[in-house]
């Protein structure tokens, strides 16, 4: 009797830590199944941050080029077209490249411009290497080939088209063989190409509201959609001033006694779900360069009308140039200065008098003659009696174009070569306070003030106005032409364009703003972005890994739960037969064994 007792003993000894240990696992695992689960949950629904996209442009103007390099989130998350999303990253200039002839060894030329190379296309790998390289080490080498390269030319290449469209084609294909070499993304032709000077416009007019915030503001304040005729007097004008041409854009209303806006002057852009059709032309020659060289054409013209005999004989020629501060010369070429064709009929009048290679410039420095020059040269069509404007008076441009009246009630950004010009004329004018070089607002400068300068910048002899000035070699290219630049300029604004005296007190100059430079490729930029789709970047858990694991982890979890349920229900069950037995008499069995 006292074996059978103790039996039962022995079992229950040898059972107990074998089902506390499996109880002890199952809770373990539940646990961490439990916590695998809330994990699992968190991964995936939780979004990893976006990758980066990059694009390149470069800005090929008719005197320089530039590389803008942007960013913005890889899956358009915060939707394009803000500056909080396609930001600036970086720009750089790209330097000239110098071409030594080897027929003439002392002639060294500087090739700035890509419609420069239309005879060197060999060297403009040469050109875009060091930008590309900088692009190449500033961008993530694992977004190399998912970051597009894009090159648009404006007018210097317009022109080139037009004077030699082989050699044009010739330079452009061969940018496009030196990206195509680069480990950027480029697809297609049209990544390289001439923007038409409507492009140009429109591109500047979106660069420049966007990075005043124009749109953000907008539409933080007014979500209701706007029609094409209602006129948003927040957003800016724009006047860009480039080597070759000129453009100006801006938001227009259609009053009762206006005239409809030619299709040729307008077009329709959707941003943001609003259409605007601003009022935009570019001005092919009317360029600051470009203008240069018509007014010393028609002053070399005007020379060789009164004094044919005296350019027939002589071997040195020289000219008057009363845009040009006494004391200095300029030496110019025919080719330099008839190869454009913008000089086209100034150049059929210069080959019935003589056949010279080369004429100096002598200056005179008489700002009242250069204003008249200047003005004539604006009133050239207006006194062809050969050409008819098709629209009405007041609608009609100096050059035969359409304009409407510009608005009262918005601001104008002056970019390019306003601001260049006017920082160089601003040079000898006080300054208000708070100034900075990035920005002239011309209300801040009494109109008399400008006034001397443009009088003083003509009619001071060079050697004053080399120290005066603040010259240096780097920068005397672009100061020593200021008496024509700044007439042009001011002229330009004035009476080709317009501008009276209240509309001078709404003009800013500007370069750049905190958001970024200004000019045109965000605007471009933008525009391609709509293009380039959406790159999301994959989750940590992917739909299926989570489903599997999930599943999995509620399956441990179940399994887990009923065996901690099994057991207990044993053990309670046990100790309720014990409690059974107790009442029988077992107990004191039990006991006795164990003494």
């Amino acid at each position: 009797m006292e074996q059978k007792i103790q039996q039962p003993q022995q079992k229950k000894i040898t059972k107990r830590p074998i089902i506390n240990f499996c109880q002890g696992v199952a809770v373990t695992l539940f646990l961490l199944a439990t916590a695998l689960i809330i994990c699992l949950i968190i991964a995936y629904c939780t979004s990893r941050k976006p990758l980066t996209s990059y694009a390149i442009v470069f800005d090929a103007g008719s005197s320089h080029t530039e590389m803008f390099v942007y960013h913005w989130p890889a899956d358009k998350s915060e939707g394009l077209g803000t500056t909080s999303t396609v930001n600036e990253y970086f720009v750089c200039p790209l330097s000239s490249v110098t071409y030594i002839d080897p027929e003439r060894p002392t002639e060294i030329t500087k090739l700035k411009a890509i419609s420069d190379f239309e005879q060197h296309v060999n060297l403009l790998a040469a050109y875009f290497r060091p930008c590309l390289e900088k692009a190449m080490s500033r961008i993530p080498s694992d977004r190399h080939k998912f970051s597009p390269v894009f090159l648009g030319a404006t007018a210097g290449m317009r022109l080139s088209l037009l004077h030699n469209a082989t050699r044009a084609k010739n330079v452009l294909e061969s940018i496009r063989e030196v990206f195509s070499n680069s480990p950027f993304q480029f697809v297609v032709n049209r990544q390289v190409r001439i923007l038409t000077g409507m492009e140009e416009a429109i591109d500047g007019w979106i660069t420049t509201n966007i990075l005043l915030e124009k749109f953000t503001k907008l539409h933080a304040k007014n979500k209701r959609k706007r029609s094409q005729n209602e006129f948003d007097s927040n957003m800016v004008g724009v006047l860009d001033l480039g080597g070759a041409s000129t453009q100006v854009t801006f938001t227009h209303l259609n009053d009762i006694d206006d005239e409809p806006i030619p299709p040729d002057f307008t077009t329709n852009i959707t941003l943001f779900d609003t259409v605007y059709s601003p009022y935009a032309h570019s001005y092919l020659c009317w360029g600051k360069n470009e203008a240069l060289k018509r007014y010393r054409a028609r002053l070399l013209n005007a020379a060789l009308n009164t004094g044919r005999n005296y350019f027939t004989t002589s071997k040195n020629l020289h000219i008057r140039d009363p845009c040009l501060a006494n004391g200095t010369n300029d030496t110019v070429t025919v080719n330099s200065l008839f190869r454009s064709p913008c000089t086209a009929n100034e150049k059929q009048r210069y080959l019935t008098y003589t056949n010279k290679t080369s004429f100096k410039f002598i200056g005179s420095g008489n700002a009242t003659q250069c204003r008249q020059a200047i003005l004539n040269l604006f009133d050239a069509k207006r006194n062809d009696l050969t050409v008819n404007c098709t629209y009405k008076q007041d609608y009609c441009t100096f050059d035969d174009t359409f304009q409407p009246k510009l608005p009262e009630d918005i601001k104008f950004i002056a970019l390019s070569g306003y601001y260049y010009v006017f920082n160089n004329l601003a040079h000898g004018m006080k300054k208000p306070d708070g100034f900075t070089a990035e920005r002239y607002h011309y209300r801040d400068f009494p109109q008399e003030e400008i006034d001397r300068r443009l009088i003083n910048v003509c009619e001071t002899d060079y050697s004053t106005f080399y120290t005066q000035e603040s010259m240096t070699p780097s920068n005397e290219p672009h100061k020593r032409s200021l008496c024509f630049d700044a007439w042009y300029m001011w002229l330009l604004l004035t009476y080709a364009i317009g501008f009276t005296e209240s509309d001078l007190k709404r003009l800013t100059f500007a370069n750049t703003f905190p958001t970024g430079k200004v000019g045109w490729t965000l605007g471009y930029m933008i525009n391609q972005t709509n293009y380039i789709p959406a790159e999301f970047r994959e989750k940590a858990l992917t739909k299926n890994s989570f489903i599997g694991l999930l599943s999995g982890s509620l399956v441990l979890i179940l399994i887990t739960f009923l065996f901690l349920l099994l057991t207990c229900y044993l053990c309670l069950k046990k100790r309720s037969a014990r409690t059974t037995k107790n009442k029988d008499g077992y107990t004191e069995a039990t006991e006795q064994a164990n003494v």
